[in-house]
């Protein structure tokens, strides 16, 4: 890829990626109905979480663990310039060593990082949970190996294991991770359900059932998010959360707004799906293609520009001299 371009998609990744995080944070929890009840609307920009909620400590435009835990990826492998999971678990403890308080953190993620401080290995510290704990940690090892398909289902499957051991969580992160390095790539002639597919193949060994949630979202991207939210689910499960970011990608594929909108406004789950809602649209269409409102008050805008600039740098490289 010229290297500007891929500067711009990865950049969009990232971006994209937390702003959708933080546009979500304050759904995070919520039904339809309770969004509107607490928020007055619909979502449409950065709120403060509701009093009460867990998030009720963030000032607007604050992203969860989620971001936080993409960040922490992104940047050991800026570091190390590979993927490599001891690395990977290593950044993750230190993340709750250092991160405190937690940002409403996945319970499996929590779980295996006291085994990693209690001195498991990486190999051993996983645990038995089907949420999407893994998953989010994706765009950037996707990014990093946009070119090495081979490589980079292995690496995904390696960095997921850290915390999670369960076919449909294993599989959801490598869909992730493979939907990333697919459309970092894509030209304007690529058709968006044909990505989406191409990740479903890839993932089928690993899951079946996630494979064919995949396959089926591509069916339904007709449909108008309230319903096809509604039938896909918006939980934290990996069977309904990665789906569902795909449908929010696949039903506006070059609407950075309206696509993690929906995701934010499917509540639930929301920090999550409009996150990778906002990773997938924001790799397909780069930086420019993400409100210049949202860049510039999202939280730590400057370091997430940073960490796009300098995690295409090293993909650049890694694509270049690491064989398939």
């Amino acid at each position: 890829m010229e290297p500007l371009e891929l500067r711009n998609r990865c950049m969009g990744a990232v971006m994209g990626f937390a702003i959708g995080d933080a546009l979500g944070m304050p759904a995070q929890f919520l039904t339809t109905n309770q969004i509107r009840r607490y928020y007055g609307s619909p979502i449409t920009c950065f709120l403060p979480a509701h009093a009460g909620h867990a998030s009720d400590f963030l000032p607007k435009g604050s992203y969860t663990d989620d971001t936080q835990l993409m960040l922490a990826t992104a940047e050991s492998i800026i570091e190390f310039r590979e993927v490599q999971p001891a690395q990977q678990a290593e950044a993750l403890l230190s993340w709750y060593v250092n991160s405190i308080p937690h940002r409403t953190p996945m319970r499996a993620n929590i779980k295996a990082c006291k085994h990693l401080s209690a001195g498991k290995s990486w190999t051993r510290s996983g645990v038995f949970s089907n949420c999407c704990g893994a998953a989010v940690r994706m765009p950037p090892v996707g990014m990093a190996l946009y070119g090495k398909p081979d490589l980079l289902t292995q690496a995904a499957l390696e960095t997921a294991h850290i915390t999670h051991t369960e076919p449909r969580a294993l599989a959801g992160a490598a869909a992730v991770a493979c939907l990333t390095a697919r459309l970092v790539r894509a030209t304007d002639r690529c058709l968006p359900g044909d990505q989406v597919l191409e990740a479903a193949d890839r993932v089928a060994p690993i899951d079946k059932d996630m494979a064919a949630m995949i396959r089926w979202v591509t069916q339904i991207a007709h449909l108008e998010p309230a319903e096809a939210l509604f039938e896909i689910g918006t939980g934290a499960d990996a069977l309904e959360g990665i789906p569902a970011a795909i449908y929010c990608f696949l039903k506006y594929p070059r609407d950075y707004t309206r696509a993690v909108l929906a995701a934010v406004n499917g509540g639930d789950a929301a920090d999550t799906i409009a996150s990778l809602t906002g990773a997938f649209v924001g790799a397909l269409n780069g930086i420019d293609g993400i409100p210049g409102h949202w860049q510039k008050n999202v939280e730590n805008a400057d370091i997430l520009a940073a960490i796009g600039q300098n995690l295409a740098e090293v993909a650049a490289q890694m694509n270049d001299s690491q064989p398939e």
